[in-house]
C-alpha cells in the first residue's frame, strides 16, 4: 500500500509500511505502521486518537509449552521477577521512580508467550524504556531474590481464583505433550529453580526470530530504536524445534473438600491463531452460546444470564455457566466452564458435557446474536493502549494485520451463518475427545468417562 509520509528505509529494515492516508476510523488507532528487520523481529506502531497515555509490549513466543524437564515452571518465576532487580536498576528503583513518573511495567505470559508492556505518559517515554529494556534483557535473576521471591510463589499457587485453576487443568487434561504444561509452578519445583535456570532458559528462547515489538502513542522512529536496542545484530538465528500436542481425553483434579463450591470445565480441542477466519468462527460459536455468567473481571452484581447457557441454570442463583475459547499458535481449546455448589455439581456436569456435546445445533439467530456480542467484546477495549498493543504484537507473532476493531467486525461480516454452524458441528463431532477438569469437592462430580460413556 503506498504510504501517504513515506520514512526512508532503515538499513536493519527488509520490509516497511508507511503510515496508511485513510481517513480517521471509528475504533482503535488512526494509523498502524509496520516493518521487518532482518534478525527476524518484527516492529509496529500505532498512532492514537490523541492519548497522551502510550504503551509498548515486547514479546516472546517463549511461555510454558516450551519448558522442559528441569525447566518446568520457570516461566511462573519470569512473571514475579519482572520487578526484581536488573542490571542498572534495583527493584526498589523501579517501582519508586516508575511509580513517581506515572509509569508501571507488567510481565504476563500463557502458555505461548511472555509479553513485557510498559504504560507511561508519552512525553517521558525515552527515558521510561530504559526500565523495559534493562527488565527484557539484563535481568540478573539473583539468586538472593529468587529465594525471596520463593514464598510470594508458593502463595501465588494458593491465591489462584479457582476458575483460573480450572481452566488451566482442563488444558493439562487435554493435551499430552508440551501444552500440557501448567502456566504455574508446581509447589514441589519451587525449591529447584534458581536463578542460573531462569538465564539459561530466557538466553536461548529470547530470540529475535520469535520476539515482537509493539507500541501505542510511540513515534515508530522510537519503537525501532526499542527494537534495534534489544538485539543489533542482522542475522536471524537458528530455528527451535518444534513439538506438536497430542490430544488425549484426560481427567484432572484439585480438590478443596467436601462441601465447598465447585467449577467444572469440559473442553475439546480447538483451533490455532494460525488460522484466523477459523479462530473467529470459534470466537463466535462461544459468544453465541454465552461468555458473561461466570464473573471474571466484570462487575460483581452483573447478574444478567446471556442465553442459552445461561438459561441452564434455571432458577439455582448459585450455578452458572459460560462458554470460552482459548488459542495457541497451532492449536487451542473450545470449551464450558460451570460453577455450582457440592451437591448439585453431578448434574451441573452432565448439563455442561451435554451442552458442549451438542453445541453443533446451534441456529442461525443464535448465531448472528453471537456475531454481535463478538463485536461488542473487540470493541469495548479498543482505546485502552495496554489492551491495544498486547493485541498488536499478537498480531505480528501471527503474520496477521488487523488495525482496528472495525476491520475485524467486517470480517465477522463476511463469514456467513452456513459456515460458523459446520464449524459448531465439527466441534460436536470432537466430544469423544473430551477432557474434564475440577476443582473444588471432588467426590461429587462424575469421572470423565462416566461423562462420554452416556453419549
Amino acid at each position: 500500500m503506498k504510504g501517504f509520509l513515506r520514512i526512508p528505509l532503515r538499513k536493519f529494515s527488509v520490509s516497511h509500511q508507511g503510515w496508511s492516508p485513510t481517513c480517521k476510523p471509528d475504533y482503535g488507532p488512526m494509523d498502524v505502521q509496520r516493518s521487518v528487520l532482518l534478525n527476524g523481529m518484527r516492529v509496529a506502531a500505532a498512532k492514537p486518537l490523541g492519548a497522551q497515555i502510550g504503551a509498548c509490549t515486547v514479546m516472546y513466543q517463549a511461555g510454558s509449552r516450551y519448558e522442559e524437564d528441569e525447566y518446568l515452571g520457570v516461566s511462573h518465576f519470569i512473571r514475579a521477577a519482572s520487578c526484581a532487580s536488573s542490571c542498572a536498576f534495583s527493584g526498589y528503583t523501579k517501582m519508586r521512580y516508575m511509580t513517581q513518573q506515572g509509569a508501571s511495567l507488567k510481565c504476563t505470559s500463557d502458555r505461548q508467550s511472555i509479553a513485557y508492556t510498559l504504560r507511561c505518559p508519552v512525553t517521558t517515554f525515552s527515558e521510561m524504556k530504559c526500565f523495559l529494556l534493562d527488565t527484557v534483557l539484563r535481568n540478573c535473576f539473583k539468586e538472593w531474590e529468587m529465594e525471596d521471591l520463593k514464598p510470594l510463589i508458593k502463595d501465588d499457587l494458593h491465591r489462584i481464583h479457582p476458575q483460573q485453576r480450572v481452566i488451566d487443568l482442563a488444558q493439562t487434561a487435554c493435551w499430552g505433550g508440551p501444552l500440557a504444561n501448567s502456566m504455574y509452578c508446581h509447589e514441589c519445583r519451587i525449591e529447584g529453580i534458581t536463578g542460573e535456570l531462569l538465564n539459561s532458559y530466557t538466553s536461548y528462547h529470547y530470540k529475535t526470530d520469535h520476539c515482537t515489538v509493539a507500541s501505542v502513542g510511540v513515534p515508530f522512529e522510537e519503537t525501532m530504536k526499542m527494537a534495534e536496542a534489544i538485539e543489533p545484530r542482522r542475522e536471524k538465528p537458528p530455528s527451535r524445534p518444534h513439538v506438536q500436542s497430542r490430544a488425549r481425553r484426560g481427567f484432572e483434579y484439585y480438590d478443596m473438600g467436601p462441601c465447598t463450591d465447585t467449577w467444572i470445565c469440559v473442553v475439546v480441542p480447538g483451533c490455532g491463531t494460525c488460522d484466523l477466519p477459523s479462530l473467529l468462527k470459534h470466537s463466535i460459536i462461544a459468544h453465541a452460546c454465552g461468555t458473561g455468567n461466570v464473573q471474571d473481571g466484570s462487575h460483581h452484581m452483573d447478574r444478567t444470564p446471556q442465553q442459552p447457557l445461561g438459561l441452564m441454570s434455571g432458577e439455582d442463583v448459585h450455578t452458572t455457566y459460560r462458554a470460552f475459547n482459548i488459542s495457541y499458535a497451532d492449536t487451542g481449546v473450545f470449551g464450558i466452564v460451570a460453577k455450582t455448589r457440592s451437591n448439585t455439581a453431578w448434574n451441573v456436569a452432565i448439563a455442561a458435557s451435554e451442552f458442549l456435546t451438542n453445541v453443533g445445533d446451534l441456529n442461525f439467530k443464535q448465531i448472528d446474536v453471537g456475531k454481535k456480542r463478538l463485536k461488542v467484546s473487540l470493541a469495548i477495549h479498543d482505546d485502552y493502549c495496554t489492551k491495544l498493543t498486547e493485541g498488536l504484537a499478537l498480531q505480528l507473532a501471527n503474520g496477521f494485520q488487523i488495525d482496528s476493531a472495525k476491520t475485524s467486525m467486517n470480517m465477522i461480516d463476511q463469514i456467513t451463518n452456513d459456515e460458523i454452524s459446520g464449524t459448531a458441528q465439527s466441534l460436536s463431532s470432537k466430544y469423544r475427545d473430551m477432557a474434564i477438569a475440577v476443582v473444588g469437592d471432588v467426590a461429587r462430580v462424575p469421572h470423565d468417562k462416566e461423562l462420554i460413556c452416556g453419549f
